[in-house]
């Protein structure tokens, strides 16, 4: 009863895709800092509303003043309200700027989540199909064992040649190394994993998951293409760098229009001799400025202007990179596509192969070097089978960073 319920209790804390990505989007530093920027950029754009609120100030003063030979004191306390009317439209772009400031930051924060599943969900894939591997590499160093004691047995009956133990043999330390190779192999992915999700790199827990859960086909190359347009990262922050150049450019026209600000404040004096006779003071103002000329304020405008030009060259550029990208990461998942298809028709060859040598040698027609070849054969098509889906996941999780989707299923076509 113990060894029947062990499957299903080493399942329920089994790690899936889901919660790796989970833990890692949680604790990864790339994460957490973009995640903090944004918060800056948050607590600027509401900083941003200054200019369109009254600012108040409170002002006081206490002066020794000598004079003809006499010491009086002046005290002085002055509250005073200023509000901005009119400033050629400047208050108005730095509002817009950090509002697209704060949407840069958030496409940010994508591009950081986008990273990390990327990176994780293809070591996750890695360490499946390494642990296949190495699950399949174990059956063929028990299965080389047996063939060489099969061989050493048979020659001391005097009905196999020596040639035969010494291939038996061979095979046998080939399988060790191919065993000793893949878990190294494993080793390394499996510390890579635990590393982005954020745990000790010696960590032991299982991973549930199927290779073959996204074996399917994939949407349409264009519709891919026009997804990558409006979801991935890189484009959507070079079009945002071009409404903040505009907002920049907008900006510059302000020293061309005059400022008008109003302003009122009252004062209270207090004091010896003369000071003490002072009434206290009201007083209102609106003030208005024009500035005639002054030199930067043409080259900040013609510098507006080509760094807008520049952002939309660079959004071009952006985009010429992410439709690239995508075509080349799509052909590059068609053909792990087609080499799954391709190891799993060599398996079934191989397999084939494998029961026909088997029979042979069983009613003494076959000797012991063509079952292991076939044999060799076999375990090599079923690793090579693995290292093909492995690979398709991961040519996946590439395609899925390309388009700038953070589910693998948005690739798919629907059933």
């Amino acid at each position: 009863m113990a060894v029947g319920s062990w499957p299903i209790h080493s399942a329920a804390w089994a790690l899936t895709l889901e919660d790796a990505l989970s833990e890692a989007l949680a604790t990864h530093p790339e994460v957490k800092a973009a995640e903090q920027d944004l918060e800056a950029r948050r607590a600027l754009e509401r900083s941003s509303l200054t200019p369109y609120v009254p600012s108040v100030d409170l002002v006081g003063s206490v002066d020794q003043v000598s004079k003809g030979g006499l010491e009086d004191r002046r005290e002085q306390v002055t509250l005073g309200t200023e509000y901005l009317l009119f400033d050629g439209g400047a208050r108005f772009s730095e509002r817009s700027a950090a509002k697209i400031q704060r949407a840069q930051a958030e496409e940010s924060l994508r591009a950081a989540r986008l990273n990390v599943i990327r990176d994780v969900s293809e070591a996750y894939f890695l360490v499946l199909a390494r642990t296949r591997i190495v699950a399949e590499r174990t059956l063929q160093v028990e299965d080389a064992r047996k063939d060489l004691e099969i061989a050493e047995g048979r020659y001391r009956l005097g009905v196999a040649m020596k040639s035969d133990v010494l291939q038996a043999s061979v095979r046998y330390e080939e399988s060790l190394f191919e065993k000793n190779s893949a878990e190294g192999d494993l080793s390394t992915a499996r510390a890579t994993l635990w590393s982005l999700v954020g745990r000790p790199l010696e960590e032991t827990e299982p991973l549930e998951g199927n290779l073959e859960e996204y074996v399917g086909a994939l949407k349409n190359r264009e519709v891919l293409l026009r997804i990558t347009e409006t979801h991935r990262p890189e484009v959507r922050l070079a079009q945002w760098a071009v409404a903040l150049a505009a907002s920049q450019e907008r900006k510059t026209w302000s020293p061309f229009w005059p400022r008008l600000t109003a302003d009122a404040s009252y004062t209270s004096y207090d004091g010896t001799g003369p000071y003490g006779e002072l009434d206290n003071e009201k007083r209102m103002g609106l003030t208005a400025s024009w500035n005639l000329f002054r030199l930067n304020k043409y080259y900040d405008r013609k510098a507006a202007s080509a760094q807008l030009r520049a952002a939309q060259d660079r959004l071009l550029e952006a985009q010429r990179q992410g439709r690239l990208e995508c075509h080349s990461r799509y052909d590059k998942a068609l053909t792990a596509r087609r080499n799954v298809d391709l190891a799993r028709s060599v398996l079934v060859q191989a397999e084939h192969n494998y029961r026909q040598a088997l029979g042979e040698y069983r009613v003494g027609k076959g000797d012991v070097l063509s079952l292991v070849r076939a044999e060799s054969a076999l375990g090599a098509a079923r690793v090579r089978l693995q290292e093909a889906l492995g690979n398709w996941n991961v040519s996946l999780v590439n395609l899925q960073r390309a388009v700038g989707v953070e589910r693998l299923d948005e690739l798919m076509k629907a059933e």
